[in-house]
């Protein structure tokens, strides 16, 4: 479990610290996770875990879900404004994109609802441009609002929408204008990142202090690498896979996973696909598809592509992650689609049939660079950030019964409180321990002397705040404590992932 997605959903339980909760009904409910994070998606799985224990399964199935629910969205959009043809093409590239279908089931970032949002409120918005209906303009701006309470960066999406949407069909804008449908929508919009509104107003817009983007500030070099990586999948590697081949390769024992890894043998080393090419020569093709009928989708495609990546271009500390950039998706895959679509009229059924020719590479590149994932996941398992010793390290602390648990690093203190239920006894010291300060010396010390707390820190090199292991060890040596180790935790292939140990006076 990625500490983002186990960080959502455990906004309602003691151990998590969501930044913001009003009080309903005589009861504390979190509003926002983090200053840029609505808690959206912990209400919806509040009646899940509720009465279903939690599991992977559990945690990823609505994901897949709404991401299955989105392809179908995106076919249904395709095949409107390019036809039956596009919208297979399309579909087929968007559902074998291993970068896709891996970040909506893990939903880090997260990235599945925003998704989910745009496209529904764009069928919407089409649908009240057909019937004129003010119902349907008003639920497309609420789920516009409801994606913007989720995670404010959907604030990129909706302006490339925006933008697009009057750059080519500018008039059609101004005929379907009125000061009541622009009230209306804006009430509806209101209505959905009310959550978000009220957050800013209680504390002078906290939202927009981009210092709490946890990403780091990079060039546009870098930038313009992982966009690449990204749409070519090479950016699962080494981040979600472990690629350093340390431990132990695990055989899977069921039949698929054997059948996985054979064919991975059999392929040889796939570690990228083809969609980052497709793309470039999508986009050469854009001033020849000026002068065809597939004009106006085609320039709406690139019009929200420039835009919405422009504005991870100039912001600080964006732009950067994979979980940043695939808010362009589906329309690379749209643009794919249009562009190939309209090549095939021009040049015939010979055309034709060299266009499916392309699209079956494509699309085959694409299933065997998932397996080529799934074949890694298995016998090499993952980063110590996605690390399944996490569930052998909560069994054992409710083996110490009392204690006190504090995480000192980042990543993994609320998936430990997700699997407890919210019972663990949890303190995450890992943030101040980073900033250094001397009220956090003072704390460290405090925890120490009490002989009931129990530390867990990631294992020597594992580190992702780097520095707080060592900081915390200086500040026991200084004030006479030695670590005991209680227990070392590995992975199933056999890594050491965490450390539990007390202080103890020398």
């Amino acid at each position: 479990m990625h500490y983002d997605a186990s960080d959502e959903l455990g906004a309602f339980y003691r151990c998590c610290a969501p930044a913001f909760k009003v009080t309903m009904f005589g009861r504390q409910v979190p509003l926002m996770v983090i200053p840029y994070l609505g808690a959206f998606k912990a209400w919806l799985y509040q009646p899940i875990l509720h009465y279903l224990q939690l599991t992977p399964l559990i945690l990823r199935l609505p994901m897949l879900l709404v991401g299955a629910f989105s392809v179908w969205m995106f076919f249904q959009l395709l095949e409107r404004v390019s036809g039956r043809g596009a919208a297979v093409a399309g579909t087929l590239l968007l559902v074998t994109d291993a970068t896709f279908v891996i970040a909506t089931g893990y939903d880090f970032g997260p990235i599945a609802f925003l998704h989910f949002f745009l496209l529904a409120g764009i069928l919407l918005v089409l649908r009240f441009h057909d019937t004129g209906s003010s119902i349907y303009l008003a639920l497309a701006f609420f789920l516009f609002g409801l994606g913007l309470w989720h995670k404010a960066l959907f604030i990129w999406m909706l302006a490339g929408l925006v933008v697009a949407t009057c750059a080519i069909f500018h008039r059609r804008v101004l005929v379907l204008f009125s000061i009541k449908r622009f009230l209306i929508a804006c009430l509806s919009f209101c209505i959905g990142a009310f959550p978000l509104i009220y957050y800013n107003a209680a504390t002078r817009g906290a939202t927009f202090n981009i210092a709490n983007v946890m990403s780091r500030d990079r060039p546009f070099s870098q930038k313009l690498l992982v966009l690449q990586k990204t749409m070519d999948g090479t950016i699962i590697f080494g981040f979600l896979t472990d690629d350093s081949l340390s431990g132990i390769e695990v055989h899977p024992a069921r039949t698929a996973g054997r059948i996985s890894v054979a064919v991975s043998r059999a392929s040889g080393t796939i570690d990228r696909n083809w969609m980052f090419f497709a793309f470039l020569a999508a986009g050469l093709m854009l001033p020849w598809l000026w002068f065809t009928p597939a004009r106006a989708p085609a320039m709406f495609a690139a019009v929200f592509l420039a835009v919405t990546w422009a504005q991870m271009l100039v912001l600080p500390n964006t732009g950067a992650a994979l979980h940043h950039v695939i808010l362009l998706w589906p329309f690379p895959h749209f643009l794919i689609a249009v562009a190939g679509a309209q090549l095939a009229q021009r040049l015939g059924r010979a055309g034709a049939w060299v266009l499916i020719g392309t699209l079956t590479s494509l699309v085959t590149v694409n299933i065997l660079l998932l397996n080529e994932c799934y074949a890694d996941l298995l016998t090499h398992g993952t980063r110590s950030v996605w690390t399944d010793a996490v569930y052998p390290l909560s069994s054992y602390l409710e083996t110490l019964p009392g204690s006190r648990i504090v995480t000192i690093d980042w990543g993994y203190a609320s998936t430990l409180c997700l699997l407890s239920d919210g019972e663990i006894a949890l303190r995450d010291i890992s943030y101040a321990l980073l900033e250094g300060s001397r009220g956090s010396s003072e704390m460290a010390r405090s925890l120490m002397a009490d002989p009931g707390t129990a530390f867990v820190a990631h294992a020597q090199g594992e580190e992702l705040f780097p520095g707080v292991r060592q900081r915390l060890f200086t500040i026991a040596a200084e004030a006479g404590y030695a670590p005991q180790m209680l227990n070392v935790i590995a992975d199933r292939n056999h890594r050491p992932r965490f450390e539990v140990f007390r202080y103890v006076r020398k």
